[in-house]
């Protein structure tokens, strides 16, 4: 019997965003009548992905390229599960127990124990108060220490490019941004093509080659570093992921217990949503870093432009956009700041696009380090 189930799919000359349609599943192939698309169930190879770490994604080696198929819905997620025979999908057995591990030990640890506790001792009316003295006696060395665990659990699920002009290119906007810092900044770019950049407590930031590939020149992908900088610097990321895991992480992290406190945080890497006013901090902070460093500072502007103008094409708000509220009026805010600050000694950036876009279409070699 053959069970129709509506996915996004993702290839080669798809669009960044995938492409709606249906697979159609029997008991020995998966099919796309849509894209002539037929694999065998053999040929499938099941992974974790999405920001809670529970999406099923279904990947599968090509002559064209690499292909990946993820559901539409939770429902047709649900309904994938349902008709994928665990022992001829490789991997399906590995993601039902690692999905199944982490909801338990969130719903016990997180949703239990931790919010009740902290909304019953220090009331809603001063948990932000809260929350931002402890961070501020969180160490920056065990704050290192808990980005480095949390990396060390990310790259176990993500192809991490170690050499070549987009990593060179990343590491020198980076560094250049971050001359002076408290932190050791450690640059990372991932093979995604999901339009998206985060930033693990202690300094630990990640570029997606999507970025890369969307971004118009080299002051965008600083304005994007800039932001980022800003949440580690601003402790943002730490706050925003002390607040996620509740009171128990809070705890741990204020007695320098980092190994313990990532258990219970490792689940928010790249899932984070900041605050407008979080946000508009690490806008004006990241713009006045800029200048700093005499770079442009309209690369923001004109990223947010690029981006926003892909919704109405895919029907669909790009990853690093979906993050960040109020577009349009970030956009004059970021144009606003350009025009009052006049910066006659800055420079516009260069990049070698073409050896980065070169660097990031290479496979990627099998990565052992998580340091």
């Amino acid at each position: 019997m053959v069970h129709a189930v509506p996915v996004l799919l993702f290839g080669p000359g798809l669009p960044h965003a995938g492409v709606a349609t249906t697979c159609a599943i029997n008991e020995h192939s998966i099919s796309i009548a849509s894209h002539q698309l037929a694999v065998p169930l053999s040929a499938l190879k099941a992974d974790i992905g999405g920001f809670d770490h529970d999406q099923l994604q279904l990947h599968w080696q090509s002559t064209a390229g690499v292909y990946m198929v993820i559901a539409g819905a939770p429902d047709a997620q649900k309904q994938l599960l349902g008709l994928l025979p665990a022992p001829l999908v490789a991997g399906l057995k590995g993601w039902r127990i690692a999905t199944f591990s982490q909801k338990t030990v969130w719903n016990s640890l997180i949703y239990g124990a931790g919010l009740i506790v902290l909304l019953v001792c220090i009331g809603v009316w001063q948990y932000d108060r809260m929350l931002g003295w402890a961070a501020n006696r969180v160490s920056i060395e065990t704050e290192q220490k808990m980005g480095k665990a949390v990396l060390a659990s990310y790259n176990r699920q993500q192809d991490i490019i170690t050499s070549g002009a987009a990593v060179d290119f990343v590491k020198s906007v980076g560094n250049q941004l971050t001359q002076g810092s408290p932190y050791t900044y450690q640059w990372l770019v991932v093979k995604d093509d999901m339009v998206n950049a985060f930033a693990m407590p202690g300094g630990i930031v990640i570029v997606n080659t999507g970025l890369l590939k969307k971004a118009g020149n080299a002051n965008e992908v600083a304005a994007v570093l800039a932001h980022e900088v800003q949440h580690v610097e601003q402790r943002h990321a730490l706050k925003n992921m002390m607040h996620s895991a509740g009171v128990a992480a809070v705890v741990m992290l204020v007695l320098g217990d980092a190994n313990a406190a990532m258990i219970l945080i490792a689940h928010q890497v790249s899932t984070q949503f900041f605050s407008r006013q979080v946000e508009a901090e690490a806008d004006l902070k990241g713009a006045q870093l800029l200048l700093k460093q005499h770079i442009q500072p309209n690369g923001m502007a004109s990223f947010f432009k690029r981006l926003s103008k892909e919704e109405p094409k895919t029907g669909q708000v790009p990853e690093w956009l979906s993050s960040h509220p109020d577009t349009q009026h970030r956009i004059h805010l970021a144009e606003q700041f350009a025009k009052q600050h006049p910066c006659t000694d800055c420079k516009n950036l260069t990049w070698d696009i073409e050896a980065i876009l070169a660097n990031i279409q290479q496979p990627v070699q099998p990565n052992t380090e998580t340091h």
